[in-house]
């Protein structure tokens, strides 16, 4: 036992580098070296003046452990402020707990429970638990609320030293439910009633009521209030913008990340996930009710104006508000105190939610009885409608009256605006809708217009109602032609960015834009100029391969060339080259070899001798996929020479990379060596991020197997560097595994057993796999490395590098703990 550790009460501290891979790629190897080195020294200095004792450090963190609270918060509070003009910055936590003191050192939940305080926090934050909280005075901790953490049974207190503004805590992250802009009001019984079927074993309950009914607000609150009773999450996964039915699944599996099939990524997980707005695309339920009954631990919770009607489902219909919590929601949007009136008012909205919102947007300009009298000759004119629901002839006319209201102005561009199915940017509404930030401004006040996260949207009931208005005006079909070329342009313009360092952001931004990529294109197919139907799936090729909309990338490149016939164009050969490459990326090996056969009659026909090369390199994949590996050789090798002679550098480098990569299958590292720094010199000169990424992990490879490893780990490390900023968790999976095996080969069992632990938790949460040379080496060492160090050492080890995830093992690999 350790005599110098403290015993009994006892209050750990957590330290952990911000941002240490970003550093590392900043200051570079050499100078990321010495600011951690200073920050060693600050750290263990600030400790032993307040009787810290250091119990381990792994990497860049830190975990010390203080005979008094105090002294803790002292020591923590004094290397943050040395550690400020540096470049490194520490996420500190604390708690106070009393462990089991043993040989092995400290051992109990209160280690593991401050290990997650800390890992909640941002750099420069320093944050505790209530128990440290209540060891201490004389320090200013601010409340930072209920936090459920990562294998926390139950939501605990956090706090912070002092009143530093720091984003949100990294708290529970496996959900992605949207935060509401408004508070929620009332509706207790009926979330208790929503909840309790779900609690009572329903795995399928929708939640039914017309717009603006408060179907979706419901549940958000439930979904939210469920999140720690799902162990794999709880996920929302908006449809409004939807009208293929074959594209729920897809939308789905993008949402959560499955690679290999959306039944295959769910199993068993334990997994709620909220699908809001089904109602246009309600024929996808037969192949949720076949989802439901292959994964046994799924639950859905569906917001839909109509019902499934599949086995099992549930049906939670949403009341109308009751009446004091609609006079509530009434006051908190007005901002006034509850009269009669309003009491009447609300009334004769039908207590609806979305109705209350708008006739409260218009308090800045009449009184609440002035609301009244006019509202009410417009809800008298629709009484008396047989099939229509009278809660939606209330909702109906209250937008209309709304809009009425308006100036012409107002709405022309409310009308105009319904053309953006997942909502705009300012600039996008300028261009597209000659919209004004006065008009826009005003709309927002007037709650017929939303805005957050600097874009513009409606709620799909009054997007509805506007859209209606639009079809009225004579504007409709220039709207969505100018619309259409407007978002060519994004795509052209982001195109090439998604083989650059900002790819993530571009990635980002069109995500953000789908709901308008697909309108576009839906409108594209039935017009006469095709040819900007094809422009638009061409240049949204790389974003549906990155992203996995594989299926639907397709689908959209099948139907632009479908549209545009078989006139020989350079639209159509990028558009022709895309599909190919989709459809081998989706096993479909024969529909990928007639579609490159048509590619290259009309790279033939236009001339294109770089066309023709780049159509002999997919060819080359091709016979690769199905071993004939002497015909792949031949075709990459065609299709390098073509590039050479035609200037197409990144024709040259792709196929000199593929054949690089063939070379390492085949061991000849020599040529292998040779034709992938070839490849590595065009990709660095064209600014190709991937590219280098993998140029640079199949050299690494290659000194690896030649036994170069002080050769092999600068190489590694900085294609995992490039991968890490790409966000490629499946390559990076792959170079992790060579630089794991460079650590078994240096003698170092126990880090390489880390970072084959944290390959296998990255394979496993992305649905990757590893090359089959890369396997057959990976499964060699992995037995090699347990063989050596004995299987309860291994698997101790294993565990740590799967439970540290990716940012752990990027610490891991880059920071100096595999030798070069």
């Amino acid at each position: 036992m350790r005599a110098d550790l403290p015993s009994g009460t006892v209050t750990f501290l957590f330290t952990d580098v911000e941002s240490s891979t970003k550093l590392l790629h900043e200051l570079g190897v050499e100078g990321y070296a010495q600011a951690l080195a200073e920050h060693r020294r600050l750290i263990r200095e600030a400790c032993a003046r307040h009787d810290g004792v250091e119990v381990d450090t792994q990497g860049d963190a830190f975990f010390f452990a203080f005979p008094s609270a105090p002294g803790g918060l002292a020591a923590a509070q004094e290397m943050t402020e040395a550690l400020t003009s540096g470049p490194i910055q520490v996420r500190i936590g604390l708690h106070t707990g009393t462990p089991l003191l043993t040989d092995e050192g400290y051992v109990g939940d209160d280690v593991h429970f401050g290990a997650r305080v800390a890992a909640s926090s941002h750099g420069g934050q320093i944050v505790c638990s209530r128990a440290t909280r209540d060891a201490v005075d004389g320090f200013h901790l601010t409340d930072l609320g209920e936090h459920w953490l990562k294998d926390i049974e139950a939501a605990v207190s956090i706090f912070q030293l002092g009143e530093g503004s720091f984003p949100p805590l990294k708290t529970i992250s496996n959900t992605n439910l949207p935060r509401p802009a408004s508070s929620f009001i009332g509706r207790d019984a009926e979330l208790s009633e929503a909840l309790s079927r779900i609690e009572g074993g329903a795995r399928l309950v929708t939640l039914t009521g017309p717009g603006g009914s408060g179907k979706t607000r419901l549940a958000l609150e439930a979904a939210a209030t469920l999140v720690p009773e799902y162990k794999a999450g709880v996920f929302w996964v908006g449809l409004a913008s939807l009208r293929d039915p074959a594209l729920v699944t897809e939308t789905i599996s993008q949402t959560l990340g499955a690679k290999d099939g959306l039944a295959e990524h769910i199993a068993e997980r334990e997994l709620l996930l909220l699908l809001d707005n089904l109602e246009q695309v309600i024929e996808a339920a037969p192949e949720l009710s076949e989802l439901l009954s292959v994964c046994p631990n799924l639950t859905l919770l569906v917001t839909s104006r109509e019902l499934l009607r599949i086995q099992g489902e549930v049906e939670y219909p949403v009341p109308p508000l009751a009446e004091p919590e609609a006079v509530s929601l009434f006051c908190e949007r007005a901002q006034v105190e509850p009269t009669d009136e309003i009491a009447e008012l609300c009334a004769r909205l039908d207590n609806l939610p979305l109705a209350v919102e708008l006739a409260a947007a218009r308090t800045k300009a009449l009184s609440v009885a002035q609301i009244l009298e006019r509202l009410s000759q417009r809800l008298d004119l629709l009484k008396g409608g047989r099939d229509v629901d009278p809660r939606q002839q209330t909702l109906r006319a209250t937008i209309e009256w709304s809009y009425d209201l308006l100036s012409p102005e107002e709405q022309q561009l409310f009308a105009r605006l319904s053309v953006f199915a997942s909502g705009c940017t300012l600039e996008a509404a300028e261009e597209v809708a000659d919209a004004d930030l006065d008009t826009l401004q005003s709309l927002v006040e007037r709650s017929l217009l939303r805005f957050s996260s600097e874009r513009y949207w409606m709620l799909e009931t009054i997007r509805e109602y506007a859209a209606e208005r639009m079809e009225e005006s004579r504007e409709a079909e220039n709207l969505r032609q100018r619309h259409a070329e407007w978002f060519l342009a994004v795509a052209e313009r982001a195109e090439p960015e998604l083989t650059r360092v900002d790819q993530a952001i571009w990635l980002s931004r069109l995500e953000t834009e789908n709901g308008n990529f697909r309108t576009a294109l839906t409108y594209l197919r039935g017009q006469p100029f095709t040819d900007l139907m094809l422009r638009v799936a061409g240049a949204l090729f790389r974003f549906w391969f990155v992203r996995g909309y594989l299926r639907e990338g397709a689908k959209w490149l099948d139907d632009s060339l479908a549209a545009n016939g078989a006139e020989a164009s350079e639209p159509r050969a990028k558009a022709l080259g895309a599909a190919a490459q989709l459809a081998y990326r989706l096993g479909a090996y024969e529909r990928a070899k007639a579609i490159n056969a048509e590619a290259m009659l009309v790279c033939r026909t236009l001339g294109d001798r770089a066309g023709i090369g780049r159509t002999l390199n997919r060819l080359a994949d091709l016979a690769e996929a199905e071993d004939d590996l002497d015909e792949a050789e031949s075709l990459w090798t065609r299709s390098a020479a073509i590039a050479r002679e035609t200037g197409d550098r990144f024709g040259l480098a792709i196929a000199t990379g593929n054949l690089g990569s063939l070379m390492l299958t085949r061991s000849d590292y020599e040529r292998a060596v040779t034709l992938t720094e070839e490849s590595l010199a065009v990709f660095r000169a064209l600014g190709h991020v991937h590219g280098t990424a993998v140029a640079l992990e199949n050299l690494g490879s290659a000194a690896v197997r030649e036994g170069r490893y002080s050769d092999a780990v600068p190489l590694l490390r900085e294609s995992i560097v490039l991968y890490q900023h790409l966000g490629s968790p499946v390559y990076l999976a792959g170079a992790l595994a060579e630089l794991a095996t460079v650590a078994a080969m240096q003698e170092d069992a126990v880090a390489a057993a880390r970072l084959f632990g944290a390959v296998d938790s990255l394979l496993d949460k992305t649905g990757g796999t590893l090359s089959p040379d890369s396997r057959q080496l990976h499964d060699r060492v992995v037995a090699s490395v347990r063989a050596r160090v004995g299987r309860e050492i291994f698997e101790v080890a294993w565990a740590e590098g799967r439970s540290k995830g990716l940012e752990g093992a990027l610490e891991f690999a880059l920071d100096g703990n595999v030798d070069a």
